[in-house]
This record gives structure tokens, sequence and C-alpha cells, in this order.
């Protein structure tokens, strides 16, 4: 049936879309179907020119030579280089560069011109740069009175305590966190600057202060307070006894069968509680954390035309004042307080021997280049802020008058998370016009304050959990790929020049390096300025946990002989922190000098023998004295760390807490 009009301009417009994709995809069976069907004037040009049989006699290569007839010399369909195209260039037939094949030191030249049907683009290594700021702020100090015969302190008296205490965590800082941006000067100076104050930082002379310093290369590795490790502690298996049996309760909880009708074995109801008398004031959960993984611009080679610096620091501080005034017959659980760091280099590649017998070796040197220009610096920053501020300070009256009872004024969970994920592009060789500055640095402060008092009649068979704390830092700053610096060149210095002062191409000296055998074809970025990678953490907590518990004479006149069991401790307090930088073993060329230092920093400062309302640490250095000002911790100062941007996703793999938020 024939089509109306309308059906076959339809069919025709569709016909000529479909040729101009095919022609703009420049596929090589098309090229290869009209090359056959132009006429059979062409046909010697189909036959294999080195099988002996064409017609046709090769002539000596002459430049000059033109072609008037565009069929009787049709472009050749060896796949050429194409010159990087610099952004707002209109050209629609991009040139193409081959290098004389016969001559493998010759330097490439300008062959033919092969029009492409739509625009032509280049995809342009990306600059990152993003802040966050997160702040939470919890102030939970309950108050439960039966008779109001207690005698309690004000909470105010407590946060004075804490707030002093968390000036004094902040004295014990040895390093400030670094901030740049560029109307600073350039960044070089700035983390030159960072290094050299290192190489002077010695540890506060503070009574109970224990630190421990590592430098270069005894950085490397796992260390717990100063201690290396084979392995990291799973941070889970230390939380204290009563938050893992919460945990274990809300997994049975979890994966507890539901029947078809869509009701449980056993409904507890919105009042029920466990048999016995439970009172738990403690049991509180305080958590920043932050992973930040990055697969960025990286290259085999690297020549930077100044200097190269890298710099890789932790700074851990734990600071805890606990003590716990209980009845005789109450002893509190030991508390813990501990500093995990990693760093750690790792090759990204291992040698191959049977990689040369592989069907896609290559024995060859490159011959064919593409560069990439960007002008300007190329930067990866993130900045990562988290501050925690939590008061759990109770007041609680205990009176039991049924036959199971539950008192919770605790078991709090505060946590500020962050997930980073940065992606870039690999290149085979960058070339840095100024300096390569590289900064990872994590920070992490823990500050508890966790003065317990009960009193009254405390049944004689009463379980008391008090104490059994725990602080920990972990931070890990993990690289995949190793930079080994090598010579530089004076062809590589001259192809720097060569691309400040405008070139848009490689000489074939640097392509044909010996560094680039085994590549068929190399992929180039220049940067005219500086290549910065900053990756700044910064982790601080503070959890006030003062709790007055007092028990009213003869409330047992109807549950005697019941379970009691008083839980005011058990809290965590975790700062966990990962850089993860995945790029490629590098053999970088520096114009300049290089610098290379790793700082690990971890403090600890415990004080078990204070008075219940007050803090024992009165021999402190004037330093830190001079910190303990009033305000300085003053929850209203929360609009200055607004989040000046927000991440929506986050990638589940690289939570090295697994499941400690669940």
């Amino acid at each position: 049936m024939a089509l109306d009009r309308i059906s076959e301009e339809i069919s025709h417009f569709v016909g000529l879309f479909h040729l101009e994709i095919e022609a703009a995809k420049l596929r090589l069976d098309y090229q290869a179907f009209r090359l056959k069907e132009d006429g059979p004037g062409l046909d010697p040009l189909t036959e294999d020119p080195f099988s002996g049989r064409s017609e046709l006699s090769l002539r000596d290569y002459n430049p000059k030579q033109k072609h008037p007839d565009a069929k009787a010399a049709p472009p050749s369909p060896t796949p050429s280089n194409v010159a990087a195209q610099q952004p707002g260039d209109t050209r629609a037939d991009p040139v193409i560069m081959q290098a004389d094949l016969t001559d493998p030191d010759s330097p490439a030249a300008p062959m033919t011109k092969i029009s492409v049907t739509g625009p032509s683009f280049e995809i342009m290594p990306n600059s990152i740069v993003m802040s966050i700021s997160q702040t939470a702020f919890l102030d939970d100090n309950d108050l439960l009175i039966f008779d109001g015969s207690a005698d309690f302190v004000d909470p105010a008296h407590f946060l004075t305590l804490l707030m002093d205490l968390g000036a004094l965590a902040q004295s014990l800082s040895l390093i400030n966190p670094w901030i740049w941006s560029p109307v600073d000067g350039p960044a070089f100076d700035a983390a030159m600057q960072l290094m050299q104050s290192l190489d002077e930082i010695e540890p506060p002379q503070v009574d109970g202060l224990e630190t421990v310093i590592l430098r270069g290369d005894e950085a490397e590795g796992i260390f717990i307070d100063g201690e290396k490790v084979d392995e990291a502690p799973v941070i889970k298996d230390l939380l204290p006894e009563f938050l893992q049996l919460e945990e274990e309760d809300e997994a049975e909880l979890a994966a507890a069968e539901i029947p078809s009708d869509g009701v449980t074995d056993y409904d507890p109801g919105p009042f029920a509680v466990d048999p016995g008398h439970h009172v738990v004031t403690g049991g509180n959960r305080v958590i920043n954390e932050t992973v930040l993984k990055s697969v960025w611009v990286d290259a085999p080679v690297i020549a930077v035309g100044q200097n190269v610096l890298r710099l890789d620091t932790i700074q851990q501080i734990n600071l805890r004042v606990e003590t716990a005034d209980l009845p005789d017959h109450g002893t509190p659980a030991p508390s813990s307080s501990m500093n995990i760091a990693h760093l750690e280099q790792t090759f990204s590649m291992i040698e191959d021997d049977d990689k040369s017998d592989g069907p896609d070796h290559y024995d060859g040197m490159p011959s064919f280049w593409n560069v990439t220009r960007l002008e300007g610096d190329l930067m990866l920053m993130n900045w990562v802020q988290q501050h925690i501020f939590v008061t759990d300070t109770d007041r609680v009256e205990v009176k039991f008058t049924g036959a199971a009872t539950y008192m919770g004024t605790g078991e709090n969970l505060v946590f500020n998370e962050t997930m980073i994920l940065n992606l870039g592009f690999h290149y085979d060789l960058i070339m840095i016009g100024g300096d390569m500055v590289t900064v990872n640095q994590i920070s992490q402060i823990n500050v508890l304050l966790d003065q317990d008092k009960i009193t009254g009649d405390v049944p004689a068979g009463a379980t008391l959990h008090a104490g059994d704390n725990l602080q920990v830092n972990s931070a890990s700053i993990l690289t995949t790929g190793v930079d080994s610096e090598i010579n530089s060149s004076p062809h590589f210095a001259q192809a720097l020049a060569d691309l400040k002062a405008g070139a848009t191409t490689l000489s074939a000296d640097v392509a044909k390096d010996e560094l680039f055998a085994g590549k068929e074809m190399l992929s180039v970025l220049y940067i005219e300025g500086d290549m910065i990678q900053t990756n700044v953490i910064e982790q601080i907590s503070y959890l006030g946990d003062a709790d007055q518990i007092h028990f009213i004479q003869d409330m047992f006149s109807t549950a005697a002989g019941a379970d009691v069991t008083v839980t005011s401790g058990s809290n965590a307090q975790i700062n966990s922190a990962a850089i993860v930088a995945e790029g490629l073993d590098s053999q970088v060329m520096a114009g300049g000098e290089t610098y290379s230092d790793a700082l690990i920093y971890q403090a600890n400062l415990i004080d078990e023998t204070a008075n219940p309302t007050g803090v024992q640490m009165d021999k402190l250095a004037n330093e830190a004295v001079a910190f303990l000002v009033d305000d300085m911790i003053d929850p209203k100062t929360v609009d200055d760390c607004t989040p000046d941007s927000t991440v929506h996703d986050s990638v589940g793999s690289v939570d090295v807490m697994q499941t400690m938020l669940a």
C-alpha cells in the first residue's frame, strides 16, 4: 500500500536523519561500504596494499603533493591523533596530528582534516571545593522528684566544669586545622609554614598528660596510643556492655519472625517492661563520623615545573574526668580512652611477569598523543567540621511501687555523619606549570565529664553500673598509589616551557620517552597553575553525664526481693574519620624542591580522683589556664557553624563504622 504524502516526507526525513547519525559516528563499516560502492574506478583501492596483488605502486611520500580530486585520494582510514581543542573553539573539523611512522624520532606534523558532522567537544578535569559544617547540640537535664527529700547540685555547676574542660582540651591541641583559600597567596607557601611549625611542636607540660609524637617513617602503620599493632580493633566490639546488650536486643527484635497475620508472638504493649526494677541515666552514644574517598586526577608520570609537597597529619586528644560516689557495696567499672591512628601508602599495581604474553601487549612507543590544556589551578579541597555538645545531667528520686519498673532518662543517640566520594580522570602524563601540593589532616578531640552520685536507701542487692565509659578517636589516612621521585630530563623541562608559551602539543622527544614504552597513544593533561589536593577533617565532641540518683526510704514495701539495677555510666563517645585516596603509582619529576612529611600526635588526660562536685585538675600549665574563659563553648554560637553545603547522597560501602549507627 502506497504511503500518503505526509508519511513519505516523514520517512524521507527519518532516513536522512539516520544517515547523518552514521556519518557523525564515523562508523568504519559505513565508510567501507561507501568506498566499495563509489564506482569500479576505485576497485583497486579496496585491495590490500601489502598483499602484492595491487595494481597500483606506492610512491615516495611527498608532503607538498596536492590532490585536486577528492575521490582520487580518499582520507586514510587509519585512526590519528586529534590535537587538543580549547574550550570555546568553534572549529568543526579538528586538525589531525600523525607522526612519520618511517622515522620514530620525527615530531608530529599536521596531515589531513576530517570533517565531522555535529559539534566537537572536550571533557575537562574537574575542580572540587567542598565545605561542610555539622553541629549537634542536646541539653537533656532531666528532673524526677517524688518527695523532694534529695539535696541535688544545680546542673549549671557541671555545665561550667564541662566548658572549662573543653577549653583545656583545646589548649592541648598542637595542630590547628589548615584553612587556605587562593586569596591567602600561594598554597605551597601556606603548606610550608604548616610543615615548619610541626618541626617545632613540643607536648604540653601538664600533670597526668600522656602523649606520643611520631614523625616521618615512624608514623607509618597502625598505632594505638603510640603502640604499633598489626590490626586495629573493631569499634563495635569495644562498646560498654550495656550498649552491646542493647544492640543485641535491637538485632533480635529486627530478626523476629512476623506471622502472616502481621502480629508477633509476643506483644508487650506500650507499658510493659522487663522483669525487675531498672534505672538508666547513662547509656549515651555520641558519634562523629566522616568518610572521605577520592578517585581523582592522577597519572603514572607527573612533571612539575616548581615544587612538590605532601603532608599527612593526625591529631587525637581524649580528656576524661570520671568519678562515682557510690554506697559501700558499689564499685565503678573501669573505663577506656583510646586513640587509633592508621597511616598507610600502598602500591596500586603489582608487576605481572606474564603480562607480556597477553594478546593486547604492545612493545612499541606512542605514535599519537592528545594534550588537554587547563588554564589556572586544578583543586580538590574538602573541609569537614563536626561538633557535638551534649549534657545529660539527670536528677532522679527513685521510688518503685509496682512489680516491674523502668526509669530511663539517658540512652541518647547524637551523631554527625558525612560521606563524600570525589571522582576525576586518569591520564598517561600530567604536566604542571606551578606547584603540586597535597595536604591530608585529621584532628579529633573527645571531652567526657561523668560524675555520678547515688545516695539514699540503696538496696544491698542492687547492681550499680557506674563507669564503663568508652572514648575512641579513630583516624585513617590511606593512600593507594605511591609517588616516587625521579630526576627531571631536559626535554620535559623544555616541554613545560613550550606549553607555558602556548604550545598545544608535545614534542616527540617527550611523547616517545622510554617512560611511555608499551603505550600506543598518550593522554596528556597540562595545568598552567598549581595542582592542589587538601582534605581537612575536624571532629570535636563534648559529653557531660553527671547524674544524681537518690533512693527514697521504704520504697521496697511492694517490691521486696526484686532485681534492682542502676546504670549511670556506660557512655560511648566516638570520633571516626577516614581519608581514602585511590590513585596510581606515579613517577614525579620536580623542577624545584620536594618535601614530604607525616606526623601523628596522640594525647590522653584522665582524672579519676576528682571530687564529685568539682574537678581535681589543679596543676595545669599556664597555657591551659589561659584558655579557661567563659562562653568559649557557648551553644548560642551555633549559627557560626551553619553548613555551607549539604551532601544528600552517600556510598554505603565506605562506612568504616559498619552497623554502628544502625
